[in-house]
């Protein structure tokens, strides 16, 4: 048996056709999920049943989880081939760019926290828009 014999049999191939397809859908329900999130945070907390001034110890937890799983996806499309890398850094340049919107305009006091997350976060935002920008200089 060859090798492309027994990835046949092994059924990996379909496994990973089905799997890029729940990642797909799974990405399009984050995307909007998360649109909607900063666009109506309110609107969605009451469709979730959170209503009023809500401890924000459920949110950090949610946040929390949706990052694992980020840092996740990062970790393994980091073994990807050149243009699926370029493509993840372009999807990181913008939400690191939010992020970094994000905690500037968080209510409340300017903590050493606070500073450090903004710090770290523009430095990845600058990161990547250098690499993304000279990725298209080079393909000229």
């Amino acid at each position: 048996m060859t090798e492309q014999d027994l990835q046949a049999l092994s059924g990996v191939p379909t496994a990973a056709r089905l799997i890029r397809i729940v990642l797909a859908l799974g990405a399009l329900l984050f995307i909007a999920s998360g649109i909607a999130l900063i666009i109506a945070p309110g609107l969605l907390a009451g469709q979730l049943g959170l209503t009023g001034v809500v401890d924000t110890t459920w949110t950090l937890q949610m946040l929390g989880a949706a990052l694992v799983g980020l840092s996740g996806q990062m970790w393994l499309v980091r073994r990807a081939p050149d243009h699926p890398v370029l493509g993840s850094a372009v999807v990181m340049l913008i939400a690191g760019g939010l992020m970094v919107v994000l905690t500037l305009t968080l209510p409340g006091d300017w903590t050493l926290l606070r500073w450090v997350y903004l710090g770290v976060g523009i430095a990845f935002w600058l990161a990547y828009a250098v690499l993304v920008w000279s990725s298209r200089r080079r393909a000229r």
